[in-house]
C-alpha cells in the first residue's frame, strides 16, 4: 500500500478544486492587452490578433527584450493563474531551487534579464520554469503523419494543448521567436515556440531546420522525480536550439538530461517522425517510416515494460484511441489534422492548437473558438518565422 501511495499523485488529484477556484477568482479579469513595439533586440507584432514576439542578442538581451515586451501580461498571469497552482510559494521555491542548480548558465541569464525589465523577480520566474515538473497540469494529444498517410507525401503535425487556463492562461497565449546565432560551440537555431508571457521553455516548437516539437506529460510516477534532473520545458527548448532533425534530437535525449516522465514526438523536414516514451528509467523511441508513416501520442506510456496508471489514463487511451481510429480511415491533409484535432480537444481546457509543416517552416496556431469548435486558424507562415531562412529542400514521395 505504502508503493501504491507513492505512487498516486495526490497533487494533480486537486486539480479539479484548484480550477474551479480560480475560475470562480478570474472570473471577468482580463489581462492587459499586446500591443505592438519593436526595440533592439525585439518586438512584437499583432498577426491577426496572434501577439508574435521576436527577441535576439545574447541570453540576457533576450531576456530584458521579453520583460519589456509581455512582463506586463506575464506577471498578470503569474498573479492570477500560479498564485492558485503554487499556493505554498516558499516550499515549491524549495524545490525550484533543486533544479536550478543544474541549469546552463544562458538560461540563468535569460531569466535574470527578464526579471530586470518586467514586474516579475527573479525566485517568480525561477518557479515559472519548473512549476510543471513540480504541478503536472497538462494533457494534450499529438499526431504526426508523411509520406502514404498525408495526401501529398508532406510530413505534417497536429498537436492540442488542453491545459486548465483559470479564465486567464487562454488570454495570454503568444507565439516567441527566439532567433538562431552563431556560438562558441555551434550554430544555436532560432525557434517559434507557442508559449505565455514569462515562460521560457518550450512545449510546442519548430526550429529553423525544420523541426517539430510537442510535448505530453505523464502521469503517475514518482512526486519528486523533477529533483534528479532538468526542467523538462528547458530541455526541449535545448534540444530546439541545438538540433537540426529527428536524429540529432533522440541522440540529445539518450544523454536523459530530463527527470520527469513525459512522452515527445519530433517530426523534421526530411519527412522523419518518432515518438519518445521519456521515462526517467527506462526511455522508449519508436521512429516512423515509409512503411509506418504515422504515430500518435497522448497522456500515458503504452509500452509494456514502463505502463503505469494514473487518474488521466482513461482521458487519455480514449484520445488515443480516436486519433487511431482517424488514421486508419486515410490520408492526412491539414484539414484532416485540424478535423482530428477537434475531435480530440478536451472542450473545457483546450487552450492552444498548432499545425506543424517543417518542409515548409510554417505553423498554423488556433487559440480562439476552441473547446467545441473547430478553431480560428492564423497562419505563420516562413517570411514571418524565419525571414531570410531558405525552406528545406523537399524529399521524394515514397510510394505507399
Amino acid at each position: 500500500m505504502a508503493r501504491w501511495r507513492k505512487k498516486l499523485p495526490f497533487r494533480e488529484l486537486s486539480i479539479p478544486v484548484k480550477m474551479a477556484r480560480g475560475r470562480l477568482t478570474n472570473y471577468g479579469k482580463r489581462i492587459t492587452p499586446f500591443r505592438e513595439l519593436s526595440l533592439e533586440h525585439g518586438s512584437l507584432r499583432l498577426v491577426d490578433g496572434v501577439p508574435v514576439v521576436r527577441v535576439r542578442g545574447s541570453a540576457r538581451e533576450q531576456g530584458r527584450a521579453l520583460g519589456t515586451l509581455v512582463g506586463v501580461q506575464a506577471a498578470e498571469t503569474f498573479n492570477l493563474y500560479m498564485r492558485h497552482f503554487c499556493p505554498d510559494f516558499a516550499g515549491d521555491l524549495k524545490l525550484a531551487r533543486g533544479m536550478e542548480a543544474r541549469m546552463p548558465s544562458w538560461f540563468l541569464d535569460e531569466m535574470k534579464g527578464f526579471s530586470e525589465t518586467s514586474e516579475l523577480t527573479y525566485d517568480e520566474i525561477l518557479l515559472g520554469q519548473t512549476f510543471l515538473d513540480i504541478h503536472k497540469v497538462a494533457l494534450c494529444s499529438t499526431i504526426c503523419a508523411h509520406d502514404g498517410a498525408t495526401v501529398d507525401g508532406e510530413l505534417l503535425m497536429g498537436r492540442n494543448l488542453d491545459f486548465p487556463s483559470l479564465d486567464i492562461a487562454d488570454q495570454a497565449n503568444i507565439v516567441v521567436i527566439h532567433e538562431g546565432s552563431d556560438q562558441p560551440g555551434g550554430r544555436r537555431h532560432g525557434f517559434a515556440s507557442v508559449t505565455w508571457p514569462g515562460f521560457l521553455g518550450c512545449l510546442t516548437g519548430l526550429n529553423d531546420a525544420g523541426l517539430a516539437l510537442s510535448m505530453m506529460l505523464v502521469y503517475g510516477h514518482s512526486r519528486k522525480e523533477h529533483l534528479d534532473g532538468l526542467p523538462f520545458p528547458l530541455v526541449f527548448r535545448a534540444l530546439m536550439q541545438q538540433c537540426a532533425d529527428v536524429a540529432q534530437g533522440a541522440q540529445y535525449l539518450a544523454a536523459k538530461p530530463y527527470c520527469t516522465a513525459t512522452n515527445l514526438i519530433l517530426g523534421d523536414s526530411g519527412r522523419h517522425g518518432a515518438r519518445f516514451q521519456l521515462h526517467p528509467q527506462n526511455p522508449v523511441v519508436e521512429h516512423t517510416s515509409p512503411q509506418r508513416p504515422a504515430i500518435a501520442c497522448t497522456n500515458h506510456y503504452m509500452h509494456s515494460g514502463i505502463r503505469a496508471f494514473a487518474f488521466t489514463w482513461f482521458s487519455s487511451v480514449w484520445r488515443l484511441g480516436k486519433i487511431h481510429r482517424r488514421m486508419a480511415r486515410g490520408k492526412f491533409d491539414v484539414p484532416a489534422i485540424k478535423e482530428a484535432l477537434q475531435a480530440t480537444g478536451i472542450p473545457m481546457i483546450n487552450i492552444q492548437r498548432t499545425i506543424f509543416r517543417p518542409e515548409h517552416l510554417e505553423l498554423e496556431v488556433a487559440f480562439e473558438d476552441l473547446g467545441r469548435g473547430p478553431g480560428r486558424y492564423v497562419r505563420l507562415p516562413r517570411e514571418l518565422l524565419f525571414p531570410g531562412v531558405e525552406a528545406p529542400s523537399q524529399p521524394a514521395v515514397a510510394v505507399g
